[in-house]
């Protein structure tokens, strides 16, 4: 007859004392409490799965009581008894409480953060700016703290539809771009394990793209108009300068504005625009016409800004705002449907081509163009070799339209 362990009680549990070696009080039914020789007393149930003899922590007398250790010996006996071996549970439940913390420090914010910073070398950094505040304005307002893999469709579809309301269309493309970028990189870091972006159909929600021209002006009348408003602007010193060097160079609003001086070789008559600054993430140098480097060297002559061209009026250690090129043109009667800083690549590249091949114009190429205007070439091979090629030609192009807008301004 098998021998009946007798159950332990209250009295006895507490009055254990340590002994110089632990030691164990039996509770029967594989639950025993044992003795340590600093004095703590724990809780164990041992147990037999799948043949083999394993035991669990039931954890410390006196928090758990001699009823709750019997309460759960009870309960991991049932589960035995279902097939399930509590200590295997219980290693789940630990590994499904870390998952659930790590989810928790996975939100969009911290995700889509390592993703702007991975991205940093892959564009401008003017762009590279824009995309963080694109996340800012438009996507963390809604799902900023939420776990990555927690975001569902329908919040995107009311971050897009938000936008739309609002007449933003454009934004709302760019917007759906920018976040699938961030879920592609998410999937591929194993943060999520599907992209919701691929599911979703954007030209419903945000309606068929139209291709939008900027505004310019191509008639000489009209231009001639603009060249004698930015000479009679009577605003900022540098921001007038800016606008009159613009139309010669056509750059984006960003290289015009964050021009420094240490980019300018005045004896080879280039600008040198490093490759953080461009769109195609490529260096590129422009040929600079005599108009410009006189216009240059006036600046410098009354410039105490050592790093940029046309430094902000609030402070000569940063440059031009992103709206002052802009608010100028408002103030001159320029609305947006009429022209803005970037209209003067339009006008440019309107010119040249109309003027391709004439009497009156010039005998440069297509591609010299695009090339002025720092077009990518797709063929990387065909690109390295059009800079070299189009080096002097490209001088040329910029110098007869300088002249050429000298021209329609004087008459």
């Amino acid at each position: 007859m098998a021998r009946r362990t007798a159950p332990l009680t209250a009295t006895e549990i507490k009055a254990a004392k340590p002994k110089e070696r632990a030691y164990k009080l039996f509770d029967g039914g594989g639950l025993y409490l044992l003795v340590a020789k600093s004095g703590g007393k724990l809780w164990y149930l041992k147990y037999r799965f799948n043949g083999k003899e394993k035991k669990i922590a039931l954890g410390a007398y006196p928090t758990v009581s001699l009823s709750d250790a019997r309460k759960k010996r009870e309960e991991f006996k049932k589960m035995i008894a279902e097939g399930i071996d509590p200590s295997e549970e219980r290693k789940a439940q630990k590994e499904q409480i870390k998952i659930e913390e790590v989810k928790k420090t996975n939100t969009f914010y911290t995700i889509s953060q390592k993703w702007l910073e991975s991205y940093k070398d892959q564009v401008s950094e003017n762009y590279h700016t824009r995309l963080g505040r694109a996340l800012k304005n438009y996507i963390y307002p809604t799902i900023k703290e939420k776990p990555i893999d927690e975001v569902t469709r329908l919040e995107i579809i009311a971050i897009l539809e938000e936008l739309k309301a609002k007449g933003l269309h454009e934004t709302a493309r760019r917007t759906v771009t920018l976040l699938n970028k961030v879920f592609k990189y998410a999937v591929t870091h194993e943060y999520t394990p599907h992209n919701i972006i691929a599911d979703i159909e954007t030209k419903e929600i945000i309606g068929k793209k139209v291709k939008r021209h900027y505004p310019t002006l191509t008639k000489p009348k009209e231009i001639k108009g603009l060249l004698l408003a930015i000479d009679d602007y009577t605003g900022d010193y540098f921001t007038k300068m800016a606008l009159k060097m613009l139309p010669y160079v056509f750059v984006r609003s960003y290289n015009i504005r964050h021009m420094e001086w240490e980019e300018i070789d005045f004896k080879a008559k280039e600008w040198q625009i490093p490759a953080a600054k461009m769109k195609t993430k490529e260096p590129f140098t422009l040929p600079l016409p005599h108009q410009v480097i006189t216009l240059l060297k006036e600046v410098r002559e009354n410039s105490l800004s050592t790093k940029y061209v046309f430094p902000s009026f609030r402070s000569d250690g940063k440059p031009l705002s992103d709206n002052t090129l802009i608010s100028a043109l408002r103030r001159m009667g320029y609305t947006k449907e009429d022209f803005v800083p970037h209209s003067f690549r339009a006008m440019f590249s309107t010119i040249a081509h109309e003027y391709a091949n004439r009497k009156d114009g010039h005998d440069k190429s297509e591609k010299v163009i695009e090339a002025c205007l720092a077009h990518k070439e797709r063929n990387k091979i065909k690109e390295a070799y059009n800079r070299a090629e189009y080096k002097e030609p490209m001088r040329e192009l910029v110098q007869w339209y300088a002249d050429w807008l000298d021209g329609v301004k004087n008459g």
